[in-house]
């Protein structure tokens, strides 16, 4: 993983740690948008979980490191 890829991912979790609690406390009612914007915003972090867990519990398969895509794909 490049310097810039890693200083992005910082800025894009920086940016959700910012805005979480103006989206918690946000009273508006719950639209269609509301609902798509919500999943779109939190659901890689879902991704990110699953395939960190499939690395960690496929870890002592792979005798060398290996990387998301591959552990991902189960290869």
């Amino acid at each position: 993983m490049s310097a810039a890829s890693t200083s992005l991912q910082m800025a894009q979790i920086y940016d959700y740690c910012l805005t979480i609690a103006p989206e918690v406390q946000c009273e508006l009612r719950w639209t269609v948008i509301r609902v798509t914007f919500t999943l779109a915003r939190y659901v890689p972090f879902i991704g990110v979980a699953m395939t960190t867990y499939a690395a960690v519990a496929n870890w002592s398969k792979f005798k060398s490191c290996s990387t998301y895509n591959s552990v991902s794909n189960g290869k």
